[in-house]
Parts: C-alpha cells; sequence; structure tokens
C-alpha cells in the first residue's frame, strides 16, 4: 500500500546503484531518510568520506511517505522533558527542536529545494474539554519565549478552517512541505558535497572489529571508523531489542483529486492542520489542491477495504462538503512510537550512534538528529548526548507481543478519545 501521491509527483527521480565489492569511508550511515540524508550532509561539508547504504530507495520509509507538517518540539509534552531532564536542559532541548526547524529552512533555501514549503499549521480542539489544555500549551510556549502563536475561538477560527472545532492555535512557525521532494533534494545536495549513496543494498549485519566497524550487505560491504544508524521504524534486527525503545505504528494517508476551488473554501488559510485526540487526524492541502488526510493507526497493516472506508468516513466528519469524494492516492507506513512520544538516541560501544523514535513529529526533528549525530562524530557531542538522557521502556522481542502491546495500547487511545 504505497502508491504514494508524493511518488507519483515526482518525476524522474534518478535510480542510484547497488553498493559492490568492498568500500572504505570515514562514516558509514544507514537509511536515506531526513535523518541519515542530514547526517550525511553535514559529514560530506566538513570533507569526511561517507558512504549511505539503502535498503530500498531515497526517501522510501516514512521520510518520503509522512504528512509533511513542520513542529517546533517534541511530540511529548515540554513538562514531561522538564521532569526528566530539569527546567535548563528541557530549554535547552527545546531550542534544539527550533533549530531543528530554521535547519530545514535554511537548507531549503541555501540547495534550492523545490519541496513546496510554506508557513503555519493549526493545532485545532475537537472537544471542549481540549479548550484548556490548548490554551495551557501556548502559555507553556510563550513562556519559553516563543511568539509565533495565535489563538482562535471558534468562531474566529472558522475565517482560518471550514470545519468544526471548539478553538485552534496557529503556528506560524511550523508549516507543510512535499516531504519526498525535500529527502531527494537532501540527496543531491549530499552527492554535490562528495557523499555516495547506494540503494537497494540492505544491511546483512555489522562487526565493530576494534579498528573500525564492517557493514555488510549481499553485494559488498563498507570499512568505515563510525556507523550511524538512521532506518528509524526500518531498522529490523540491526538494533538489538532492548535498545530500540519505540514499536512500528501503522499510519496512513489519502490523497483526494484536485479540488479546484473548493479546496481554499475548506480551508481558507492553506494552513495545515492537526487535531488533539490522542489518535491524530492531520491534513493539508497539496500544491496541486488535493486535500492529503491522513491518520488512522492501526497495530498491523490495515487491509485496503476497510482503509479506504475507515479513511473516507473520517474525512467526511470533518469536512461534508466531501463524503462524496473518494481518494486518488492511499499509502501508508511505520511511524516508530515511543510510550513517552520523546525520540531515542543512543549509542553502541565507541564507534556505533543511533537517533529514532520521533513520534510522528520527525519531519525537522530527524533533520536535527542527524545533525547531532554528525556533530558527535566530528568531536561535538554536548546536543547528541543531551537527549540521549531520556529513559525509554526496552521493547518486548518478538513480532506477535509486540502487535498484542499495540492493539492494546491503540484501543486505550480510542477509548480515551470517546470521551
Amino acid at each position: 500500500m504505497n502508491d504514494s501521491w508524493y511518488r507519483a509527483s515526482v518525476a524522474n527521480a534518478p535510480e542510484r546503484a547497488s553498493v559492490q565489492g568492498e568500500l572504505r569511508a570515514d562514516v558509514c550511515v544507514v537509511g536515506a531518510g531526513f535523518t541519515g540524508l542530514s547526517a550525511v550532509l553535514e559529514l560530506a561539508e566538513a570533507g569526511l568520506r561517507v558512504v549511505v547504504l539503502e535498503a530500498e530507495q531515497v526517501g522510501w520509509g516514512c521520510s518520503g511517505r509522512n504528512g509533511g507538517q513542520i513542529n517546533p518540539g517534541l511530540a511529548c509534552d515540554h513538562g514531561r522533558t522538564v521532569a526528566e531532564l530539569g527546567a535548563e536542559d528541557a530549554r535547552k532541548v527545546w531550542q534544539l527542536t527550533l533549530d531543528g526547524v530554521a535547519l530545514l529552512r535554511n537548507r531549503v533555501a541555501q540547495h534550492a529545494i523545490d519541496c513546496d514549503l510554506k508557513a503555519g499549521i493549526l493545532l485545532v480542539a475537537n472537544k471542549p474539554r481540549h479548550v484548556p489544555e490548548l490554551q495551557q500549551w501556548q502559555q507553556q510556549l510563550q513562556g519559553l519565549g516563543y511568539d509565533q502563536l495565535e489563538y482562535h475561538s471558534r468562531d474566529s477560527l472558522h475565517h482560518l478552517l471550514r470545519a468544526d472545532y471548539q478553538a485552534g492555535v496557529m503556528d506560524w512557525g511550523g508549516g507543510d512541505l512535499h516531504p519526498l521532494k525535500y529527502a531527494q533534494g537532501l540527496a543531491r545536495a549530499a552527492e554535490a558535497a562528495g557523499a555516495q549513496i547506494f540503494e537497494h543494498s540492505a544491511v546483512q549485519d555489522y562487526v565493530d572489529a576494534g579498528a573500525g566497524v564492517r557493514v555488510r550487505t549481499a553485494q559488498g560491504s563498507v570499512q568505515a571508523e563510525h556507523l550511524l544508524l538512521a532506518g528509524n521504524a526500518y531498522l529490523g534486527k540491526l538494533l538489538p531489542w532492548y535498545r530500540k525503545g519505540f514499536m512500528p505504528i501503522g499510519s496512513y494517508i489519502g490523497a483526494t483529486r484536485p479540488l479546484g476551488e473548493l479546496a481554499s473554501q475548506l480551508i481558507p488559510s492553506r494552513a495545515a492542520v492537526c487535531d488533539m485526540n490522542t489518535l491524530i487526524d492531520y491534513y493539508r492541502l497539496s500544491a496541486d489542491g488535493r486535500l492529503l488526510f491522513g491518520g488512522r493507526a492501526s497495530a498491523r497493516d490495515a487491509q485496503p477495504d476497510a482503509l479506504r472506508t475507515t479513511m473516507r468516513q473520517r474525512m467526511s466528519q470533518v469536512f461534508p462538503a466531501l463524503a462524496e469524494e473518494d481518494f486518488e492516492y492511499l499509502w501508508g507506513g511505520q511511524v516508530a512510537m515511543t510510550l513517552s512520544k520523546a525520540p531515542v538516541f543512543g549509542r553502541l560501544g565507541k564507534r556505533t550512534l543511533y537517533a529514532q523514535g520521533y513520534s510522528g513529529q520527525g519531519v525537522a526533528l530527524a533533520g536535527m538528529a542527524g545533525k547531532l549525530m554528525a556533530q558527535t562524530v566530528l568531536g561535538e557531542a554536548a546536543g547528541f548526548d543531551l537527549l540521549a538522557r531520556a529513559r525509554h521502556w526496552p521493547v518486548p522481542p518478538g513480532a506477535p507481543l509486540q502487535t498484542a502491546i499495540r492493539a492494546l495500547a491503540l484501543l486505550w487511545y480510542r477509548l480515551q478519545d470517546s470521551r
């Protein structure tokens, strides 16, 4: 179920060769998504020899399939970060997430990446009980000096979004983009800086041999000084189960036909939108006027017919005018969710780093994670080590047990949302 509008709307995406034989590099990166490509670009620009091994194609995973929404902050509440790290270090983490948004915008400008980037994202309250939570969230971020937020009552929200919500906050510091175009732009920039990117080169295993790390694929290998594991939800067995700290959750997006004038009638602000349910709906307009509507978390792969029915029902609940609309494209993928919704950063020995578990908020955060891994390789580990201090419950081994736990968690979330 990966027939995405993103991939269909990108013309002439380059095909890259698979790795053959033995290569040497300063750094080997596993995964050509936002995390890996961000690290690669940073390292290549610093003059290091970098090799990227991607099991599929650039942006094949969540980086090329996600909702494209750009948010500062972590997916977890800032108060949790304060409780975990203390107020001073939590403020540093908040600043790192702001820097991640700025990094994204700067790279789009510096490398002339045509990815339909625009500003503005709305967080909307589904129910009356969400309104004080929304106001508290705004006050909390304003207390951190963030001045990009505008509160809108139910009445004034109608000028931005023609849907039935209790209130909303517009974040002008956030926004949205075409994620696959952005991933491919990062890849081109990294290759221009000297990096080598190999596709269809799934990593079978790696060995820390003391003098370096040897990474093996079916048809080749890379000997490197450092290894960065940047596969997020698609790392498979490359990380020990007790180091993962996340479980993959299925998430799905549908794209309607181009809606013409109706698109601006539904979302006059043309801002991206995310609601406040635990199992969220999120949506935005594409550059050609399609509604990209996402949500429908699942513990296992959803059946296509049932998924289409459910997604259409959810879309028509938000926009009754679209009750007869179908999706021209419908696709899904795995989101790496942690119990705390905070990301997982860590080390395996002295040569291997990993970052993952962005919990649905990775468009800007993953780019910063990649930069922090690169900085650690270059000898500046403060930011990486700060985020690595967060504690996470280990994920139990075994697919059946994980599926059962995911199903129970999603059932609990649905019960919470029904209140």
